[in-house]
């Protein structure tokens, strides 16, 4: 399968993906509106000149030594590259072209021959101007006409442009683009793409063959794994993350597609030879594709889909597509199907199928929990031609995720016995929140029956019904509608409820835990405690023996390192909690009673006085 997907990808032209055509261009010069904001022009220019006056009094060896100047950037005139034909569909205004040497990371870094990027909303147009002409810079990238005398190329997108940019570079450094240098394997769906991601790379690790991944988790080259960039990237930066696998000798490549990234366009510039659907994909609730639909889109003519026979949506739309496709799916009819055995203490129990060829496996990753994504990855290792056995071995190997339906367990098995079970995921959407309590919920009734505890401290909760808790955190990137979404699922799933949130969004907590009381009937049924810490300390106090406590969400993803940083201290502070509820849970030891002196007196008993 590797050597027989086409590398050859056809790509829309810009002209097409940014909107700019020579009729409906119109000469910035010649706009009728240019004349009513003249005396605004000319005030910002005034702040302009008062900035630029500013920085040239600064030391001028500071700006132009070689000590500040990137070795990338001290390039000769041979190296200056052509904007214009970079981005042969955009427009120029003051020039008709760009000369530069590089393209500066800020305004504040730019160094002579240096491209500097505008960006809407995210910098100072009065600052970046006089900063780009203080330090000679060779023009300016933005989506608006910007009131300087420098030449300009106006685009509808920069982020896009960058990448386009990027794409073109390395497609001259090396001859191609770096997504046809390996097989390169998108991963979209609303659950389960880190862990799709991580469960693949170990199959097809084991091939044997050189893997890189990019995920939610980190990012790996296929040499070295990094946690300290931003979990969510696209547009140039991907393109440049994908050309260093290649040049690393990595022969796979596995991206996470974010969904918001994937509308914006941020994965324009990188094609797919195979693409994988998890989780169950809704339908759009406002206008413009679906995530699906935008990562079709990337997916070459001839390449491959996995997608899910349960997700009857993406079905009739990869059908719809004509590419050819292979479908998984649960205790489901399907290509490659994983008929569940047995799920006990955590451990799956599995035989995974492929027409008439089957192996049995056992999993402990996600405590049973994620048998769609293991196979999944199965699917997509039966695509690429490897051996049933040799995939199920490889999943068998992979243990746990952090914060992905992560059981909180200390060592100590007399504790195990006497504290709640505790199971931490980070969630972050309604739909995970959802998927997650359902699992618990489907093993709490599995161990439904009720044994006699071999702890001797524990008292029997034979006559009990165990219970879940669910701890919730929400967070100001939360809407009100999903905030109202995630009411209706506190009050319906499990059997009590805590909601909590972020340490950052304490200022909001009330204000944010009205809209999630808007979907709930009985506001009385839920406990609002704004630290997080102290809602899982209160719920794990409350909780018996044979409760389960599921914390979700209240994690910082803005970067792998953070949420990593995150879910450790979460951890820890479960594990403690656990330990003050077994000692808590422990019989108190009686008393020793005071030696009877041999001086007091009994009192008899006179039933006639």
């Amino acid at each position: 399968m590797h050597h027989s997907i086409s590398r050859s990808i056809e790509f829309s032209s810009n002209q097409a993906l940014t909107g700019w055509g020579p009729s409906s261009h119109r000469d910035p010069s010649s706009n009728s509106d240019v004349a009513s904001t003249s005396d605004t022009a000319t005030k910002t220019l005034d702040k302009i000149c008062s900035t630029v006056d500013r920085l040239a009094g600064c030391d001028e060896a500071q700006i132009n030594s070689p000590s500040d100047v990137h070795p990338s950037s001290v390039q000769d005139d041979s190296a200056s590259q052509s904007l214009a034909a970079l981005l042969p569909q955009s427009r120029f205004f003051s020039g008709s072209d760009i000369e530069f040497c590089s393209i500066a990371a800020t305004a504040e870094e730019c160094t002579p021959g240096q491209l500097v990027v505008y960006r809407i909303g995210v910098d100072c147009p009065v600052e970046l101007i006089a900063q780009a002409l203080a330090r000679g810079a060779a023009g300016i990238l933005t989506e608006q006409v910007l009131p300087a005398p420098l030449p300009q190329c106006i685009v509808s997108d920069t982020d896009r442009a960058l990448a386009e940019i990027t794409a073109k570079q390395l497609i001259d450094e090396n001859g191609s683009r770096p997504d046809q240098r390996l097989l390169t394997i998108g991963i979209v769906g609303e659950t389960g793409k880190s862990t799709t991601a991580l469960a693949l790379a170990q199959v097809l690790r084991d091939i044997p063959c050189r893997v890189a991944y990019q995920t939610d988790l980190g990012y790996s080259d296929s040499i070295t794994t990094d946690i300290s960039g931003q979990s969510i990237i696209g547009g140039a930066e991907i393109v440049s993350r994908i050309s260093e696998a290649a040049d690393a000798g990595a022969a796979v490549t596995i991206l996470e597609l974010d969904a918001g990234v994937l509308r914006c366009g941020g994965y324009d510039q990188v094609g797919l030879d195979m693409l994988v659907i998890v989780g169950r994909n809704s339908g759009r609730t406002d206008f413009g594709p679906s995530p699906v639909d935008c990562a079709l889109e990337r997916v070459d003519c001839d390449g491959v889909v996995v997608v899910s026979a349960e997700d009857r949506r993406s079905v009739r739309v990869v059908e719809a597509s004509g590419l050819t496709y292979l479908t998984y799916g649960v205790d489901v009819d399907a290509d490659v199907s994983l008929k569940t055995i047995e799920v006990a203490d955590g451990i799956l129990t599995a035989l995974v199928r492929h027409e008439s060829r089957s192996s049995m496996m056992e999993s402990l990753l996600g405590q049973g929990f994620l048998a769609e994504s293991i196979v999944a990855a199965a699917a997509v290792g039966v695509a690429t031609d490897n051996p049933l056995v040799q995939i199920t071995e490889s999943l068998s190997k992979l243990r746990e995720l952090p914060g992905r339906c992560q059981r909180v367990a200390v060592e100590d098995w007399n504790v195990t016995q006497a504290s709640p079970s505790m199971v931490l995921d980070v969630a972050g959407t309604p739909r995970r929140v959802s998927f997650v309590l359902d699992a618990v919920r489907r093993q709490m009734q599995d161990n439904a029956p009720a044994c006699l505890p071999m702890n001797a401290k524990v008292q029997s909760g034979s006559n009990r019904r165990a219970k879940m808790w669910c701890v919730l955190a929400i967070s100001d990137a939360d809407d009100a509608e999903t905030l109202a979404l995630y009411g209706r699922l506190l009050e319906s799933k499990p059997d009590q409820c805590v909601l909590t949130c972020d340490p950052k969004s304490k200022d909001r907590f009330l204000s944010l835990s009205h809209n999630v009381l808007d979907g709930v009937e009985d506001c009385a049924s839920m406990r609002l405690v704004a630290d997080q810490e102290r809602a899982i300390a209160w719920a794990t106090q409350c909780a018996s023996s044979n409760d389960t406590v599921v914390v979700v969400g209240g994690v910082d993803r803005s970067s792998p390192h953070a949420q990593r940083e995150n879910l450790a201290r979460l951890q820890q502070l479960m594990e403690g909690l656990q330990r003050e509820s077994a000692e808590a849970a422990s019989p108190a030891k009686p008393k020793s009673q005071a030696p009877v002196s041999s001086t007091t007196k009994l009192k008899v008993f006179n039933p006639d006085s």
